[in-house]
């Protein structure tokens, strides 16, 4: 039987000079567990790309909405993927803050993140470019809370959720931004 590697190079590394990249994210993401997925479906020629994800119908909750409305920091500044060469993954961070406090808040929202570790987050990028344009973190291994900070001066706590998984990026898309987009605010409408 002959080898056949796991990948191999097929693009160029270059930038696309007449459409310059947008950096960062948009204020609203999105959070949900991944067995709270009852349905999923992957692109047939790209594993990386989930092209439609199906959750329980009312009056079942199972998405949670991010929102970080603040300029300063930025909209989920921190987030980043990096190669780890010892574990052979993609270390994925995602970071938030949240403004809400007392015990309901603690026991609702920054408990549960730090005790399970099948969370997924889908950030919409800045860049609408379709493919990429909606960012998956945690799919392949679940993101869980390596950081929990509460600063009484900012008034908000910073959440960092981290995982390894053994691809540098998964995207929500299908077909193109606009059907994209109508499906993320179709899970919006599920939240919480």
């Amino acid at each position: 039987m002959p080898f056949t590697p796991c990948s191999s190079l097929a693009g160029n590394i270059a930038s696309d000079c007449t459409n310059p990249r947008i950096r960062g994210y948009e204020s609203i993401g999105l959070i949900f567990r991944k067995k709270d997925v009852q349905t999923f479906v992957l692109d047939a020629t790209n594993s990386r790309i989930i092209k439609n994800l199906t959750f329980p119908v009312a009056p079942a909750k199972s998405v949670g909405i991010i929102y970080n409305p603040r300029q300063s920091p930025a909209h989920f500044s921190g987030t980043k993927t990096e190669f780890q060469l010892e574990s052979n993954q993609f270390k994925k961070t995602v970071q938030f803050y949240y403004e809400g406090i007392g015990g309901a808040n603690s026991f609702n929202v920054v408990e549960p993140l730090k005790n399970l570790n099948d969370y997924v987050i889908i950030l919409e990028r800045k860049d609408k470019r379709g493919d990429g344009s909606y960012q998956v973190f945690g799919w392949e291994s679940g993101l869980t809370a390596t950081a929990q900070v509460y600063d009484e001066e900012t008034g908000y706590w910073l959440i960092t959720m981290e995982c390894e998984e053994p691809h540098s990026e998964l995207t929500l898309f299908d077909t193109d931004y606009s059907t994209t987009k109508a499906k993320f605010e179709a899970f919006k409408a599920l939240s919480y």
